[in-house]
């Protein structure tokens, strides 16, 4: 917060939020609408990746990682979404990963919701185009990064990292901000791993085939 006020970027709002609690993300919604105003654009960010065989997960450790990285964004949507309907303004971004495109060994709950991410935000899109017959202006996108080196993945050690693409997390918001102003449904970074993947997995289904 003080280096972006350094910035002189003075109207900016942080708040805490466990974005896992559904009533922490109420409480704080009803906050930020008091003390901000309406929210235009949403983004939703949080992830976890506890890496291991999946028969080693705790039953414990397996809900935390589906309730940060999957049920948030159900939360915050459910949240902010309605406004921005009634508003017919509004973007939701969210963050789903390379891990959405295959299997990660060792991260098998991490794939899993992000897949689960891209369908929910391809479902929800689709619902609103088909309720406001085509005349809802409010977005949706969907980010499917590479590896970006925060925490998360600082030691990450792809088998193809031209394939699936190294970020700053300074460069990858960028993009991100980039992608959300030009209203694209879904962007991959790289930009070829979305069609890679889908011609791998192409070429696997002729495979089965035979």
């Amino acid at each position: 917060m003080n280096k972006i006020k350094e910035m002189g970027k003075s109207l900016v709002h942080a708040y805490r939020c466990d974005v896992s609690d559904k009533n922490e993300v109420f409480k704080v919604a009803a906050k930020v609408k008091k003390e901000v105003g309406d929210v235009s654009i949403l983004i939703n960010n949080a992830g976890i990746a506890p890496l291991r065989t999946l028969l080693n997960y705790d039953i414990n450790e397996i809900s935390r990682v589906v309730d940060v990285n999957l049920m948030a964004h159900y939360w915050t949507m459910k949240t902010f979404l309605p406004n921005m309907i009634e508003r017919n303004h509004g973007h939701i971004v969210a963050i789903s990963s390379v891990g959405a495109l295959y299997g990660i060994p060792h991260g098998t709950i991490y794939s899993a919701t992000k897949i689960a991410i891209r369908a929910l935000m391809e479902s929800v899109s689709e619902e609103l185009r088909m309720y406001s017959k085509g005349k809802s202006s409010v977005k949706f996108t969907t980010i499917v990064p590479g590896i970006v080196t925060t925490g998360l993945a600082k030691n990450a050690r792809p088998r193809f990292p031209w394939l699936v693409g190294t970020y700053s997390a300074q460069h990858i918001a960028s993009l991100i901000i980039d992608a959300q102003r030009r209203d694209f449904k879904e962007k991959s970074f790289p930009s070829y791993s979305l069609l890679i993947f889908a011609i791998l997995r192409f070429c696997q289904a002729l495979q089965n085939s035979h």
